[in-house]
């Protein structure tokens, strides 16, 4: 007889459990250490795991015989949302157990890996709570820029509110939309619109201007508008929940970036991050400062969890560290992706950047070339490749330029690659182009990275030097030479700095990774610049439709090269 008991969680990060206990039975024991959260109480001879996977573990257990009690027997195998609120988009199971986390508490940190879809949890979340609590606004602050661009695509898709990104402005001539500056977005959230999520980036909160003193012996002094502004929609109530989206990217509590953070003080708030403590405690000082789960000034935190050397200058150590798990697992949901059994093989994501203006300045010089030859590039027997130095423009300026050399998608790849080493997992990055895998290379020999493009000679070399070297954290190639014919399958992480022209290689890329081997899940992480020829390329990859007809192997059809110019630099 095994014996069930369904109430509230103890140990689970989830609204419920089921207690199980049994005579000792070695099928029953090993289904249940197969599930990704589990407690065994040694006393009461105990297991407890989430209500929702206990479904099923009877379903592979139905000779044996079950007596099941208490008063949430319907929350066995099923959810209970609020009144009102329906998944826009099905949910795997941990982003069910992470909205019952969210609703249960209403500061924490969501610390899921990579590719587990912390957006869509906090979206669902937000979404319930406007539900439950009556919230008039989500706000989102992303520390990384690019971010804002993912999180509105994200809203649209996953929930039926709209989300809007302050400054947001359209131009007259050419009706594009662009971001504003500074004073068009405290206009905004002096005149919020009526979206439910409002987002921006964490370098809003810097903006500050001068203002005369009346009195005293100064005669100006500095204010920051606009975190003064954030602070009282905060305080009045106007924003009910906020996020901070790659929370560790704001280290110092003490700037005055970090200080406008401490100042957004919601009923409700997330601190999200896939990489908790990078390198070490202080790292996390940040996230639990602004929760208010620690008091303390940074100097205080320091002394309590460093040790320093005989010069108390450098840190040498870490002491007390217990006190800080105590708070993580509390406060903290995080869950990796090898400990979720019903992903699916391939995680795909886009995530934009935008350019530096340096950057853009080379880009828009660019495309006005190519408008000018238009005529021309219309009648070259391969159109597309005139349009190779507007796409490299997008991804490493010192193609085009000896001076300026600037690139965000390599910057942002930078930032990823470290995250995935830092969960101890390697990264394999693909380009079109060796003019843009050159500068990747030189970013990354950190991670010992391995190298295959068309100059490489001997590719299985480095492709064994991957697979087996526990040093060699990535793979840096091209879509030709690295594309086909390889095994990659220790890289559990897949970059694309740029798009082939097609999809089928771009899937054959993908596939280096995801082979006969592979034991987890594959996360696939394609750069866009927004604003660029970039998302039109996206859009024709990953179409099915006319566009996507209109090139076969990369060369456009007879007698569509118009059509096609016209809508990649349009």
């Amino acid at each position: 007889m095994i014996n069930i008991i369904i109430t509230n969680s103890k140990n689970m990060k989830a609204a419920y459990s089921a207690f199980i206990t049994f005579d000792y039975d070695d099928k029953i024991i090993k289904l249940i250490r197969d599930e990704p959260e589990r407690y065994f109480d040694k006393e009461k001879n105990e297991w407890e795991i989430p209500s929702t996977r206990l479904l099923k573990i009877i379903s592979k257990l139905n000779n044996n015989s079950f007596h099941i009690e208490g008063e949430y027997d319907s929350k066995i195998g099923e959810t209970n949302y609020p009144d009102d609120f329906e998944f826009k988009t099905a949910p795997f199971q941990h982003q069910i157990d992470g909205l019952f986390f969210g609703l249960d508490n209403d500061i924490f940190i969501l610390a899921d890996e990579q590719g587990l879809g912390k957006t869509k949890q906090v979206i669902d979340i937000a979404v319930a709570k406007k539900i439950t609590k009556g919230y008039k606004h989500c706000l989102i602050i992303c520390g990384v820029n690019g971010l804002k661009w993912n999180w509105q695509m994200e809203v649209e898709k996953h929930s039926n509110e709209t989300a809007y990104i302050l400054g947001t402005r359209i131009r007259k001539q050419s009706g594009n939309i662009y971001i504003g500056n500074s004073e068009e977005r405290l206009n905004d959230l002096n005149n919020l619109p009526p979206d439910y999520f409002i987002i921006t980036n964490i370098q809003t909160l810097r903006y500050s201007k001068k203002v005369p003193v009346s009195s005293g012996r100064k005669k100006i002094k500095w204010v920051f508008p606009i975190a003064e502004k954030i602070e009282e929609l905060c305080l009045n109530g106007t924003f009910g929940l906020a996020a901070i989206d790659e929370i560790h990217k704001c280290k110092n509590s003490e700037s005055q970036q970090g200080k406008a953070i401490m100042s957004i003080q919601t009923e409700s708030r997330i601190a999200m991050t896939g990489t908790p403590i990078m390198n070490n405690p202080l790292d996390i000082y940040s996230s639990l400062h602004w929760l208010g789960l620690e008091d303390h000034n940074l100097y205080q935190f320091k002394k309590h969890f460093c040790i320093y050397d005989s010069f108390g200058s450098g840190v040498v150590g870490y002491k007390n560290l217990s006190q800080i798990r105590e708070l993580l697992d509390k406060y903290m949901l995080r869950r990796l992706k090898k400990d979720v059994l019903d992903l699916p093989d391939k995680i795909h994501s886009i995530e934009y950047v935008e350019m530096l203006p340096k950057q853009k300045k080379i880009y828009n010089e660019v495309l006005s070339a190519i408008k000018d030859d238009i005529d021309l590039i219309r009648m070259h027997p391969d159109p597309l490749s005139q349009l190779i130095r507007l796409r490299q423009a997008t991804g490493y300026t010192g193609i085009l330029s000896s001076t300026i050399m600037l690139s965000a998608k390599l910057d942002r790849m930078e930032e990823l690659v470290e995250e995935y080493v830092e969960n101890g997992e390697k990264v394999i990055i693909f380009s079109n182009w060796t003019k843009i895998t050159d500068p990747a290379i030189e970013r990354l020999k950190k991670y010992n990275s391995a190298t295959i493009t068309g100059k490489t000679k001997n590719r299985q070399e480095e492709e064994k030097r991957f697979m087996t070297d526990q040093d060699c954290k990535v793979i840096i190639g091209t879509i030709a030479a690295m594309g086909t014919g390889l095994t990659l399958t220790a890289g559990t992480n897949v970059i694309f700095l740029d798009e082939p022209w097609n999809r089928a290689l771009k899937d054959q890329s993908e596939d280096r990774a995801h082979r006969i081997g592979t034991t987890g899940t594959v996360n696939i992480i394609t750069l866009v610049t927004k604003d660029s020829i970039d998302e039109r390329i996206y859009e024709l990859v990953q179409s099915k439709g006319e566009m996507a007809d209109l090139i076969v192997d990369g060369k456009v059809k007879k007698g569509h090269t118009g059509n096609l110019l016209d809508y990649l630099i349009s």
